[in-house]
């Protein structure tokens, strides 16, 4: 029985093959690749090899050229069995490797199995010939492929330089436009921040307060936010929140205003309403922060007892929260028609005490850390 070496990677043409040469009475070994082939036939010379060409570790015209130099298996007939024909030298260079034949896939099984029987005749009674191990076809073909590889890359190296080029050039725009883009934005901030100074002074002006009253609101306000960890961009809004959010003060009564603390019935429900009417104002801006919502929520409690929506805890946004405590020690801490101002001491000690009721436990925890710890000091009243 006559023994055959298959040598594939593809498990599907390996498994055709052994089965047709098995059914015409073969004896089968296979290899996935050319380094395992070597390795079995080694061990147990076959007396015929078939090869595919492309496969991993090694491909068949390496192995060919291995199996050549062995002095066991040089004598061995070599067939390619192989899908891969896209130029007609590889034909060339397998036969120049010392192989019998070069088989394109498929072929017919009764013609395969005549090939081989064709081929073991041919071997007793032709002498082998014994090739050196880089004839004139191999070289030329290798020194053809080199030369293909070295026009490749020459070609890539010429693509990813003209690639950089416009890379280098989309950067430069982009920078440009970056640019531009962040003067635009700077244009419209400083813009912003003038409109909403003017609106802080409008309210101030309107009502009983101290001049820069809306300013220190807003310091002492992004302080405590930043001791919070709060974002930049939070820290932002806070700001500019703080600079307004008593915008719906300006169509209450000043009596009204004098007299906060004894308001009732229908005064007290008109005066409530102006976090709603601050809202109303400022919901048609598109700011990039909720301004409009923070103004609306500036006067709830945390436990739920404030207005206007009497919403309680972490519903409350933070930095309405935040804004919340700011504006409280900065109206303990300045004169009022019907009180006088507390000192810093009393004042920190008042919204202590209503920590976790009126006010957020956290707000207050890092109001107070920032004043006794840090050593924050409130803005001077301007003059």
């Amino acid at each position: 029985m006559k023994k055959a070496l298959i040598v594939d990677d593809d498990k599907l043409s390996l498994f055709l093959l052994q089965t047709m040469l098995k059914g015409n009475g073969y004896d089968v070994l296979t290899a996935e690749n050319g380094a395992e082939a070597l390795e079995l036939a080694r061990r147990d010379p076959p007396d015929i090899i078939i090869s595919d060409i492309l496969m991993p570790v090694m491909d068949g015209f390496a192995l060919c050229r291995e199996w050549k130099k062995n002095e066991r298996l040089k004598e061995i007939p070599f067939i390619f069995y192989t899908a891969t024909y896209t130029d007609s030298r590889d034909e060339e260079l397998a036969l120049s490797l010392g192989a019998v034949r070069f088989v394109v896939k498929p072929a017919m099984m009764e013609a395969f199995i005549a090939l081989l029987r064709e081929i073991f005749e041919e071997r007793q009674t032709v002498p082998p010939v014994v090739l050196s191990e880089a004839a004139p076809a191999e070289t030329d073909y290798y020194k053809s492929y080199s030369e293909a590889l070295v026009r490749k890359l020459e070609d890539k190296m010429l693509a990813l330089e003209e690639s950089n080029r416009a890379l280098e050039q989309e950067i430069t725009v982009r920078k440009k436009a970056e640019k531009s883009l962040l003067e635009s934005h700077a244009n419209l901030e400083r813009n912003l921040k003038g409109t909403i100074d003017v609106l802080s002074e409008t309210i101030e002006g309107k009502g009983s307060y101290a001049p820069g009253h809306h300013r220190r609101v807003a310091a002492l306000a992004s302080a405590i936010a930043r001791e919070m960890g709060l974002t930049p961009f939070q820290v932002q809004g806070i700001e500019l929140a703080a600079a307004v959010y008593d915008i719906g003060l300006i169509n209450i009564p000043l009596e009204f205003l004098q007299d906060a603390n004894r308001l009732e019935g229908l005064k007290l429900t008109l005066y409530q309403g102006y976090p709603q009417a601050g809202h109303d104002s400022l919901k048609r801006i598109e700011f990039p922060w909720p301004i409009a919502d923070i103004i609306l929520q500036h006067r709830e409690c945390f436990d739920g007892s404030g207005f206007p929506q009497r919403i309680k805890g972490e519903v409350i946004l933070i930095e309405a929260r935040v804004l919340a405590v700011a504006d409280a020690i900065e109206d303990l801490t300045i004169h009022r028609s019907y009180r006088n101002a507390l000192p810093l001491n009393k004042a920190l000690e008042e919204v202590s005490s209503r920590s976790g009721s009126k006010y957020d436990p956290e707000v207050v925890a890092a109001c107070l850390k920032l004043f006794k710890k840090n050593g924050y000091k409130m803005e001077v009243e301007d003059k």
